[in-house]
């Protein structure tokens, strides 16, 4: 409940935060200005609560003394009777409820009125006193005593004889609290009526005065969201007070400022677009990712793609694909500031499936904050002419000479994609590393100021950052394999699966697993490859079961169509084997990163590591019943 109350009053606040200003003030000046009202009455009732209670207590001493006076004869006759009188008429006088006449020695000589059901312990004579006063108080009265004093006048025979005082007995008399009740709840009540009163009038005087502050501003608030939303009576209201006055009339002059530019803007695109439209090569731009922001209509004359077909896909997806390293290369150049302008020529896919040649000049385009936002350039059709030289060329090549050429052009691709893969983790640590740390410093720096938008964007570059730092890592694994010599000698594969599961379960303790690995299991193969290979499968292992509440994993060894091999099985999330062909491809995942998170590399090292050894590696599973990983380690 407290949990709940606390979420309510958050709601609640939240709620006044977001209402307008016009009622934030309503709200806040009549709810201080009631609470006012209210103290008040209540302070001033008090007030006058004291002073009646002192009045009725000086009241009630008056009576008592009063009848103590009148009850002296009954005192000295013992006669009840010689009282009655003045006890109905003390009875009679207001919020009297009960009257007693005692004796000397405590008796009661005469009890009027209702009865007592106080449990108070009566005093047996109020001696020592010499007037009325109180001898006790409830929540419903209060309890006067006074003593009946007999003056006893010296004889004019004895000279020396003095006049005495003798105490007959004592009086009690019983006041109820109806009149304090009623008479403080009457004050109480006439507080509250002037003091809502003046109170009501306070709040219609300061309503308006809030209404002449808050509708220039609602106004000026109604046209600033009319502009917003790109309306083009954006213009305010010019009233109330100077100050909002003054406002509205700068808004009014940024309003026409910037409408004017958007028309100049306007007329200026125009004519920008009538140049590019006329040229008969395509001129272009790119984003920051490689994809088609602008294009010319030369564009669908050279490769017959229409713009809507072509805006936002990638430049590389109409690059001949035997082009695209080299294009993907010099866009990274261009991208990181190595080249300021390329000049190229490159083969493109015709929407009918030929091939055609281009000639592309682009360079690179770059904020004001040096930070790179994509390329421009043109695209011109050179088909015929490369056409051309290629039959010419062919004339002179023979065979043999052309089967060597492309011989020799595949390895080098594979050798210059390899080496783009080692180059691109490498030089791409810098500027991750730059982006990252400067967007976290922003962060840091200016977080709180920044709006809830910009705070999203900056989460969502570190995350990137991030992300692709942990690709460029498993990049650099990946060609590491490719370089490193294999040094084999007989390494513990049990021993080295129980300290990878021993590191896992220390780190994530809260997670029940149950482990098996068949012990003494070796094999003659590289030590640090052979970790890497282990470490990723495992991981997967421990990942995907992470949705189980008890796992099962097993490690060992089984007889395979290859040969003697080794399994790893668990009994995760699995997959579908429909998609087992692209389990060991760099980038490919078969789960989303929202549900596992990975960069899709480290199964394509495994495999690379378990070919440079010579094995074979595969997978079975099914969906949600676990995957199992069987891998051959030759000898030799």
């Amino acid at each position: 409940m407290k949990h709940l109350n606390l979420h309510q009053k958050h709601s609640i606040m939240a709620a006044y935060r977001e209402s307008p200003l016009r009622q934030q003030l309503s709200l806040a000046m009549t709810v201080g200005v009631l609470l006012v009202a209210l103290l008040s009455s209540l302070a001033s009732t008090w007030q006058g609560s004291r002073q009646i209670r002192q009045s009725m207590l000086e009241q009630g001493q008056r009576v008592a003394e009063n009848f103590a006076r009148q009850s002296t004869l009954a005192l000295l006759s013992g006669s009840p009777e010689n009282a009655a009188e003045s006890a109905a008429a003390t009875l009679a006088f207001p919020d009297v409820t009960r009257v007693e006449i005692h004796q000397a020695n405590g008796s009661p000589l005469l009890v009027r009125g209702a009865p007592d059901h106080s449990k108070l312990n009566h005093v047996s004579s109020p001696y020592g006193t010499k007037q009325a006063q109180l001898e006790s108080e409830t929540g419903n009265d209060w309890r006067f005593v006074a003593p009946v004093i007999h003056k006893v006048e010296a004889s004019p025979f004895d000279l020396d004889a003095v006049a005495k005082a003798q105490q007959l007995g004592f009086v009690r008399v019983v006041q109820s609290k109806t009149t304090l009740t009623r008479m403080v709840t009457n004050v109480l009540l006439i507080n509250l009526a002037v003091s809502f009163s003046c109170a009501f009038v306070f709040l219609l005087v300061i309503r308006s005065l809030s209404n002449r502050l808050t509708r220039p501003l609602a106004a000026l608030s109604s046209a600033m969201a009319r502009a917003e939303r790109g309306e083009d009576d954006a213009q305010a209201p010019v009233f109330g007070p100077k100050d909002v006055v003054d406002m509205a009339n700068s808004y009014n002059r940024m309003i026409t400022t910037l409408q004017d530019r958007e028309l100049a803007l306007r007329d200026s695109q125009a004519r920008y677009r009538e140049v590019i439209e006329s040229v008969k090569e395509a001129i272009f731009q790119t984003d920051s990712l490689g994809r088609w922001i602008l294009l010319n209509p030369a564009w669908t004359e050279i490769t017959g793609f229409a713009l809507d077909m072509s805006l936002q896909q990638p430049l590389l997806d109409f690059i001949f694909h035997g082009d695209r390293a080299r294009v993907a290369e010099l866009q990274r150049q261009l991208a990181t500031g190595m080249l300021r302008t390329v000049e190229y020529e490159v083969r493109f896919i015709h929407r009918n499936g030929t091939e055609g040649w281009a000639e592309i000049k682009q360079h690179g385009r770059f904020d004001a904050k040096g930070v790179f936002i994509g390329t421009a350039g043109t695209f011109d059709d050179i088909t015929e002419r490369k056409h051309n030289e290629q039959e010419l060329a062919a004339h002179r090549q023979h065979l043999e000479d052309q089967v060597q050429i492309r011989t020799a052009a595949l390895q080098a691709v594979n050798k210059e994609l390899e080496a783009f893969s080692y180059s691109v983790s490498h030089d791409l640590r810098a500027p991750l590393r730059a982006v990252d740390g400067f967007a976290r410093m922003l962060q840091e720096d200016c977080g709180p100021t920044l709006p809830d938008e910009g705070k999203d964007y900056l989460n969502r570059i570190i995350a990137a950052a991030t992300r692709m730092s942990q690709l460029t890592d498993g990049l650099l694994s990946l060609a590491r394999v490719s370089r490193n010599e294999l040094h084999r000698k007989p390494v513990d594969l049990s021993a080295m699966v129980g300290g990878l599961f021993d590191e896992l379960q220390a780190t994530f303790p809260e997670r029940r697993v149950n482990i098996t690995i068949e012990p003494e299991l070796t094999a003659n193969a590289d030590q640090e490859m052979m970790l890497a290979v282990l470490q990723n499968l495992v991981s997967n292992a421990w990942k995907f079961t992470a949705k189980r509440e008890l796992a099962h994993i097993e490690f060992g060894r089984t007889r395979t169509a290859h040969g003697t091999g080794f399994y790893l099985r668990d009994d995760g999330a699995g997959f579908d084997m429909a998609y087992a062909g692209k389990l060991f491809g760099a980038f490919q995942r078969l789960h989303g990163k929202e549900e596992f998170q990975g960069t899709g590399i480290g199964l394509a090292t495994v495999q690379r590591i378990i070919h440079r050894h010579g094995g074979e590696i595969w997978a079975e599973a099914s969906v949600d019943n676990g995957a199992t990983f069987y891998f051959t380690l030759p000898d030799d």
